[in-house]
């Protein structure tokens, strides 16, 4: 009883602002612990930059890939069965696409670098006509700008073809990696679809028993947000690229197939992906003259009337309940930490984030006591009524 009267219990110990500053300075020295001894973690990185890639491929196949396997196996088919159905439909449409896609894309490849030379002649004269035009900067200014290059790339010589060197070792090095993901991804798929079933089970098991209950509602919820939000962004991309293809075709635009097959995958980036593609795409409509310009802004429009009103909110609806802030945030934020990956996977990782840090923090809320449930009268009559 003296010790709930002194001081010391009613200043620290039973004031809330005091035990969530408290909580605040040991979560602050965790973090600088952290920052201190994180080269210990640095193999264990290394290790996980290694297996990443097939894992993460195979894994997003995996939620494209699994409501199939399940329909499948629901209408009576074994599922082994039914996992090599869907194997051999896969690479049945991959033969189908090199056979048919492939074809026409290549040649479309080999007639754009072909014709580079003369792409660069005609920005390069477009550029001089410019200038010419331009009052700004005298002959002289631009002269000296480019004499001050030359002086800059005379005296970085070396410095540029020891880093041209180590881009292409790294080139070689990021080749070598894809044809590993590749490699390893279908046999990663193989068992996620054999066995992800089980995986929460598994997991579950060396979770202690009061903990399990709600350890398996957050991966069953993760699941749900990662897999809807997948296989929404890759439909969305494949409908994307698609109507690109197919409306650049129609109009007529050099290297349609070529700037509409870029277009999906960028389209995976909220928001800025379809600005990017957007860019290739206006210049050449440019190139080849002011009607093809303008069409090329029409299937723009058209495309994005079909993406928003129709295909996005079919497809995706608001699955991960994100504000559009947030999202920017997050794209910057993840773009700057690990790039084009970051940019990607950024979204659906921090779902994941969000809803682990969701369930701590009512966990924190239960096991504190620092919030007890109040009706909201009591919280108006607390703050005040709203004038």
């Amino acid at each position: 009883m003296e010790k709930k009267n002194s001081w010391f219990y009613h200043r620290f110990l039973d004031s809330k602002f005091a035990v969530v500053i408290f909580d605040l300075v040991l979560t602050l020295l965790a973090v600088w612990i952290f920052t201190k001894v994180a080269w210990l973690l640095q193999p264990a990185v290394n290790f996980l930059g290694i297996i990443a890639p097939p894992f993460i491929l195979a894994g997003i196949l995996f939620y494209m890939l699994n409501p199939i396997v399940n329909w499948l196996e629901k209408r009576g088919l074994k599922r082994m069965l039914a996992i090599l159905l869907v194997f051999v439909v896969v690479i049945g449409l991959i033969v189908l696409a090199i056979v048919r896609v492939v074809p026409p894309i290549e040649a479309q490849v080999r007639s754009f670098v072909e014709a580079w030379p003369s792409y660069w002649e005609s920005g390069l004269k477009l550029f001089t006509d410019l200038n010419d035009k331009q009052n700004i900067f005298s002959q002289s200014d631009i002269n000296q700008f480019a004499n001050e290059i030359k002086s800059w790339l005379s005296n970085r010589g070396s410095t540029i073809l020891s880093g041209t060197l180590n881009s292409l070792s790294s080139i070689v090095g990021a080749v070598g990696n894809v044809v590993v993901t590749i490699a390893t991804a279908p046999i990663v798929l193989f068992f996620m679809l054999k066995e992800g079933n089980k995986f929460t089970t598994m997991v579950l098991q060396l979770v202690p028993t009061r903990q399990r209950r709600g350890i398996g509602d957050m991966l069953h919820e993760m699941n749900l947000k990662v897999g809807s939000y997948v296989q929404g962004q890759l439909t969305v991309a494949m409908a994307v690229a698609m109507i690109f293809m197919l409306g650049y075709t129609v109009i007529g635009l050099r290297y349609g197939l070529i700037f509409g097959l870029l277009a999906g995958p960028l389209n995976l980036i909220p928001y800025f992906g379809s600005a990017v593609a957007m860019i290739p795409a206006l210049v050449m409509g440019a190139i080849q003259g002011p009607k093809m310009f303008i069409a090329v802004i029409i299937v723009f429009f058209v495309e994005w009337l079909l993406e928003t009103q129709l295909i996005s909110p079919f497809v995706m609806g608001s699955k991960l309940e994100m504000h559009p802030i947030t999202i920017v945030v997050v794209l910057l934020t993840a773009g700057n930490m690990f790039g084009l990956l970051g940019v990607i996977l950024g979204i659906p990782g921090f779902a994941v984030l969000k809803i682990i840090v969701t369930r701590l923090f009512r966990w924190y809320q239960q096991v504190s006591g620092l919030y007890p449930k109040e009706s909201p009268q009591t919280i108006t009559q607390k703050v005040g009524p709203e004038k």
